[in-house]
């Protein structure tokens, strides 16, 4: 009798914990989507398509959606991932623009990074490589500089958006040679 009232027991403290996860969503809802606060083709955007690719084989009855909002380096598809229901629904791919360098950049943000964006796991490291046309018959950093150095034409450069560390690179480049660039955003 006294194993029997025990078992009752236990079974009795367990049922609110077996209840409460039974009632939990289970994730995925039938359609998430994946905000990229950059243009479609840049390097955020191609992450976020494979993993929604990757996350489509893993779970085929509900959509991965791949949703564009670039501008504001970075900042509008960031808030609106900031500012997304936590149901689940809404990922978010960026880089250290918008979570980081947009810090120093802004003087007022839409968002706070440190509390309203929950990181979860770093997708990639990538290395910054600076590619040039073949046209400009350079082959090595020290000649390109030297190149902006003699050359009196702006030379246009592209980043994926205002802000960005390839735009900010750059920028520093043509600060340190004394080159002018114009600078095509991109995102």
């Amino acid at each position: 009798m006294k194993s029997l009232a025990i078992a009752a027991l236990a079974l009795a403290l367990a049922t609110p914990a077996l209840t409460a996860h039974a009632a939990e969503p289970a994730w995925p809802p039938k359609i998430v989507k994946i905000i990229v606060p950059y243009a479609p083709g840049s390097t955020p955007d191609l992450v976020g398509r494979i993993v929604a690719d990757d996350l489509q084989a893993r779970h085929p009855r509900a959509s991965f959606i791949v949703e564009n909002k670039p501008g504001a380096g970075g900042n509008i598809g960031t808030d609106a991932v900031a500012k997304a229901e936590p149901d689940g629904a809404t990922l978010g791919i960026s880089l250290g623009g918008p979570l980081a360098i947009n810090t120093l950049l802004f003087s007022k943000l839409p968002y706070d990074p440190a509390k309203d964006i929950a990181p979860v796991t770093m997708l990639t490291s990538l290395p910054s490589v600076l590619v040039v046309p073949t046209s400009l018959n350079v082959n090595t950093v020290a000649e390109f500089l030297a190149m902006l150095k003699r050359k009196g034409t702006p030379l246009a450069f592209g980043s994926i958006g205002a802000g960005s560390l390839s735009h900010l690179t750059m920028e520093a480049i043509a600060q340190r040679s004394g080159a002018t660039m114009v600078h095509i955003p991109y995102g």
